[in-house]
């Protein structure tokens, strides 16, 4: 183990041959690091694979680890990978049969300066940014993108902050005329902020919208959403905050932090509490919701339920994550065609089985398909149109 150790040292200070660079790369994919034989301890292998990573992303910083295949279905007990979610991570499960890929963040401060960004390919479709289109209370369309920050006032006298990805709306102390509703919609391959009048964060989803008020008066505060979008609503307990959406279903909160899913191409309406308290209603039924729980509303029948909720999945978007977990092929394509602006279809019926994994949000789009790929998906891309062949 000492030559091991020596030879990492050596990688990293730049001083080995070919032969001794070539092969340590092939040794760190092969290696077992739940093999305990070969270290002394559980730290020491943490310390090892750290110093692993530095010299190898110093080095190579396109590298990437094999597929490797775990000894048993307990895989997630054995290597934490959510702690890598944020430097991007990839675990895939198919039918009992697991692959999984972890990639640690190069730190600029240590890589050497003649190393360049990693070059996409020119065909590569890239994800989604920050970009929507603000419709005023006169019907005009103002676009907004990440880059020019500006200042608008609608004609009631609300002062419009356009800054870096993000609208922020200023409530001033006298307005004039009636109250006027503005709309904030993003395309598919784009996302955005929204700061609203009483002060509550939304975070707006590709492919979503959502209507509100320049103000908030009278006994509540109403917004209409259509998609995805999640909340930071500032407390109010004399005017709860309503969100409704296109199917009658209902939202009311004081104050509280929560996602809402509801797209058209979806099955389900799901609505997970992150922080407060919550009640969701439609015509038929109405569920209070505790934090980490969520409510499904199924389309066909109008049924409301309440169960456990993964947090971390459901908010995985607005983190800058892509996250799966159990879910099928057809609906995480249907989370890739809204990210990245692209039409997917399906040769024949959709392949089976379940999928669980992790990748940045900001990764081009040939990143998640090679490794859809190494799960045995099969497709084939002609321009921003991807079909699906197999699997």
């Amino acid at each position: 183990m000492r030559k091991i150790e020596d030879l990492i040292r050596k990688y990293n200070a730049g001083e080995c041959s070919a032969e001794e660079k070539k092969w340590l790369e092939q040794w760190y994919n092969s290696f077992e690091w739940s093999n305990k034989g070969d270290i002394n301890s559980g730290t020491e292998s943490e310390n090892l694979k750290e110093e692993v990573w530095l010299a190898i992303q110093k080095n190579i910083p396109d590298f990437k680890l094999e597929t490797a295949k775990p000894q048993n279905n307990n895989i997630l007990s054995s290597i934490s990978w959510r702690r890598y979610a944020a430097a991007a991570v990839l675990f895939i499960a198919i039918g009992g049969t697991a692959f999984y890929f972890l990639r640690k963040p190069v730190k600029q401060n240590n890589a050497p300066k003649e190393i360049a960004i990693k070059r996409e390919e020119s065909n590569d479709v890239l994800p989604g940014t920050s970009k929507a289109q603000l419709v005023l209370g006169d019907g005009s369309i103002i676009t907004l993108d990440s880059i020019r920050n500006m200042q608008l006032r609608e004609k009631d006298g609300t002062h419009i902050d356009k800054r870096s990805g993000k609208l922020v709306y200023n409530d001033p102390a006298t307005t004039t005329g009636n109250i006027l509703f503005n709309t904030l919609s993003t395309p598919r391959g784009g996302e955005y902020q929204l700061v609203l009048p009483d002060g509550s964060n939304v975070w707006l989803n590709a492919a979503s919208s959502i209507k509100f008020p320049t103000r908030f008066q009278g006994k509540d505060r109403t917004v209409f959403l259509h998609g995805e979008a999640y909340f930071e609503v500032a407390k109010n307990k004399e005017m709860p905050f309503r969100v409704k959406l296109d199917n009658d279903m209902t939202v009311q909160v004081l104050g509280t932090h929560f996602n809402i899913m509801g797209y058209d191409d979806e099955a389900e309406v799901k609505t997970t509490l992150a922080e407060g308290i919550v009640k969701v209603s439609n015509q038929l039924n109405v569920v209070l919701l505790s934090p980490s729980k969520q409510a499904v509303l199924k389309k066909t029948d109008q049924s409301l339920a309440v169960s456990n909720a993964d947090v971390a999945k459901a908010l995985a978007w607005k983190n800058g994550m892509i996250e799966f977990d159990g879910d099928d092929l057809p609906y995480i394509m249907r989370q890739l065609s809204r990210w990245y602006d692209v039409d997917i279809s399906f040769a024949g019926a959709p392949p089976k089985g379940t999928y669980k994994g992790a990748i940045r949000r900001q990764a081009p789009l040939s990143k998640v398909l090679e490794i859809l790929k190494v799960a045995g998906v099969k497709y084939k891309m002609e321009g921003k149109k991807l079909m699906v062949t197999g699997g």
